[in-house]
């Protein structure tokens, strides 16, 4: 279906373009690739797939298929992702040092593309602030994290004016700013309706009033990845030009970039006529400037308690964890990350920490679904394989059958990966996945 383009838009494009504009327009009016990142934890073989050119982990697909039906989707084995998106894995290679410990901030992160990339690309006792603004955002970002098993992230519900009032220092900084959204366009039509000049500008006073907040939250020699969805100057190079007028940024110029990407004066521009997916720009800066505010130092880890013996039942490296009871809910907090916890507890809106191990009842444990998709579950725990077919019954909650003489808690598998969580007892199986995530469409 052809989607009608904006003439002030169009206008504007060609301004910027010239020649290619009228290349970039017909571009629009084509099918937008389908792109998926797979999870470098959770191993799966997708044969006779094309490579992303920018993201060894990321693979253009034939088809679009129906991903609610796919088990390893739910199953967090890959990330369905705008193929450009994934540059900032590219950016983050060449640039971060992935077996230093780092702290890193994902502002803008919602739905959860950059932060589940972030998280493939930092070492596993670093910590990711997973930050969204927006209620309902926030939760689909927490659902999206889950899938992905990592545990060393915490999750807020900040704006930017309140993380940089928090004292927060951090070595990475992912700036995804809210933008005039032109890049998705041939993705997502909704886009074109919502466009306009008056947004644009709007867009691009929010986008500096942001990265004023934010750019004092970053250590010297601190990364700053600021990226939108645009093709728009003052969105993009304007917005960086501004911090590397104010003198404490340095462009950072990346390596080998593949065929079809346009470099700007300080950054990268992705076109859909040139490359394989939607507009998008990234642009790499470092902080030269000293820090004024100094981070905090670390606390030591939480001493021994009764939640710890849950540490050593569900997890493979229970030493590398700090056990938290919150409420009725038992949590495993990798120690870097419990560090980070005590200093941002008091400061930030916290909607989640580490990894939710689940809830003692009476002699009983309820293990989270949280736990049977982290990749830190212990591989002693009984596993049990499921068909396709009965993968996705057991999704919709429904009730499955189960050829076992075992009795208790077991993990239900997919292609030998972790779906959710099964409680056998003496004549039937109870079904413990989540009623809010169930699978509402037809699956015959």
């Amino acid at each position: 279906m052809a989607h009608i383009i904006p003439e002030e838009f169009a206008e504007r494009i060609n301004n910027y373009l010239k020649d290619e504009a009228s290349a970039l327009i017909d571009s629009l009016q084509t099918v937008a690739p389908t792109s998926i990142r797979l999870n470098p934890k959770k191993h799966v073989d997708f044969k006779d797939i094309e490579n992303v050119p920018w993201c060894d982990t990321g693979f253009y697909l034939a088809n679009r298929p129906v991903f609610t039906l796919d088990p390893l989707f739910q199953a967090g084995c890959y990330y369905v992702q705008e193929a450009a998106s994934m540059f900032l894995g590219f950016a983050l290679k060449q640039t971060i040092n992935s077996d230093e410990q780092l702290t890193a901030l994902d502002l803008c992160a919602a739905p959860g593309g950059k932060s589940t990339h972030i998280l493939s690309s930092i070492s596993d006792d670093s910590t990711l602030i997973s930050n969204e603004i927006i209620p309902n955002r926030n939760k689909t970002l927490r659902e999206n994290l889950t899938k992905w098993g990592y545990a060393n992230s915490i999750v807020t519900q900040n704006d930017a004016a309140q993380i940089a009032s928090s004292g927060i220092m951090f070595d990475v900084i992912v700036v995804d700013a809210p933008c005039s959204g032109e890049g998705l366009f041939r993705k997502d039509p909704a886009a074109i309706d919502e466009w306009s000049v008056e947004n644009v500008n709007l867009c691009s006073s929010r986008q500096s009033s942001i990265l004023d907040d934010i750019k004092n939250c970053l250590n010297q020699n601190g990364l700053l990845f600021y990226s939108t969805c645009t093709y728009e100057p003052s969105e993009n190079d304007d917005q960086v030009a501004l911090l590397i007028s104010s003198g404490e940024f340095e462009c950072i110029q990346l390596k080998d970039i593949p065929n079809g990407i346009t470099q700007t004066k300080f950054g990268y521009q992705f076109y859909p006529h040139k490359t394989k997916g939607e507009g998008f720009y990234l642009s790499v800066l470092r902080k030269t400037s000293e820090s004024f505010s100094s981070r905090e130092k670390s606390k030591s880890k939480q001493s021994k308690s009764i939640a710890d013996q849950y540490l050593t039942a569900y997890l493979k490296s229970p030493d590398d964890f700090s056990a938290l009871q919150f409420k009725d809910l038992v949590l495993a907090i990798p120690h870097h990350t419990y560090s980070l916890f005590q200093q941002v507890n008091s400061k930030l809106h916290i909607k989640s920490v580490g990894l939710t191990l689940g809830t003692p009842k009476g002699k009983d444990f309820i293990p989270a679904h949280e736990l049977a998709l982290s990749t830190e579950l212990n591989h002693s725990i009984k596993r049990i394989e499921l068909s396709r077919e009965d993968a996705l019954i057991y999704m919709k909650c429904d009730a499955i059958k189960v050829d076992s003489d075992y009795k208790g808690w077991a993990v239900v598998t997919f292609e030998n990966q972790s779906l959710g969580w099964i409680k056998l007892v003496p004549g039937r199986v109870n079904n413990y996945f989540p009623k809010e995530l169930r699978i509402k469409m037809d699956i015959k």
